[in-house]
């Protein structure tokens, strides 16, 4: 296998756990985001982990591994203080290193967060960036949905892709973006 211990590893191991933990501390300056995203990137193994088994605990969906569960708070981190502090969303230096965690595929699920952080119009120079993902099933619905918050058009064919994934939330955001963007006949 991979190495790495599991999630199921750990003694507290149902869905609710997962991110019941969930706090980072509160991130307010550039340097505190930048270093975030510098230990987010320290986190990825040097080469990608292959996807875990499914879990019970989890509804089907894959375990995740240690540096996905470490990962994901920082993202959220980020995304806090974007809301909090509107002004950072403008600072060019804090959008490439958020895209830089956000594109890291050996972060796996680890993305989530960073790639959701970036949901808003002034990160739109960055669509092309994250479009990239629209078939990277760990992060692709979260990459929809962010292209969506930015309003970022020009990516309908692998929009359509969507439609027919398992999980209805991805569908749903398939179907919201065709809406809004759809695709040049």
């Amino acid at each position: 296998m991979s190495g790495y211990a599991t999630y199921q590893d750990s003694p507290r191991n149902s869905s609710r756990a997962i991110f019941a933990s969930v706090s980072s501390p509160p991130l307010v300056s550039e340097k505190e985001i930048l270093a975030a995203c510098e230990k987010a990137i320290r986190l990825a193994p040097a080469e990608f982990q292959p996807t875990l088994r499914e879990s019970k605990e989890l509804l089907g969906a894959p375990e995740w591994y240690p540096f996905e569960l470490e990962a994901w708070p920082i993202g959220e981190s980020v995304r806090k203080a974007f809301s909090r502090n509107p002004k950072l969303r403008k600072r060019e230096v804090l959008l490439s290193k958020v895209v830089e965690v956000a594109t890291c595929r050996n972060l796996r699920r680890g993305r989530q967060s960073f790639i959701m952080a970036l949901g808003f119009v002034s990160a739109r120079p960055y669509a092309e960036h994250l479009g990239a993902f629209l078939d990277d099933p760990d992060v692709d619905g979260h990459v929809l949905r962010t292209l969506l918050k930015m309003r970022a058009p020009g990516f309908a064919r692998d929009a359509k892709l969507l439609l027919h994934s398992d999980k209805s939330w991805k569908r749903r955001w398939a179907k919201k973006y065709l809406d809004q963007h759809p695709s040049p006949q």
